[in-house]
């Protein structure tokens, strides 16, 4: 994989996981909702990758929470 590509595709998964985060917050407004829908029916790729993000999120909040350091 090209750095180029590489680039694109690590851009991809920040714009993934900003959605993830961002439409889960109290603030999300309704304009910022239609933007996501926009950005999702964009690209193929787009709904692909979230898919992705989603079930990262969803298998984190199965992780046992860590202890603080002793």
């Amino acid at each position: 994989m090209t750095d180029t590509a590489r680039h694109a595709e690590d851009r991809l998964m920040m714009q993934a996981a900003h959605w993830c985060m961002r439409l889960r917050e109290a603030d999300c407004s309704l304009a910022e909702r239609r933007a996501f829908e926009d950005w999702l029916q964009s690209d193929p790729r787009h709904a692909f990758e979230y898919a992705k993000m989603l079930e990262v999120w969803e298998l984190s909040g199965q992780l046992a929470p860590s202890l603080p350091p002793a």
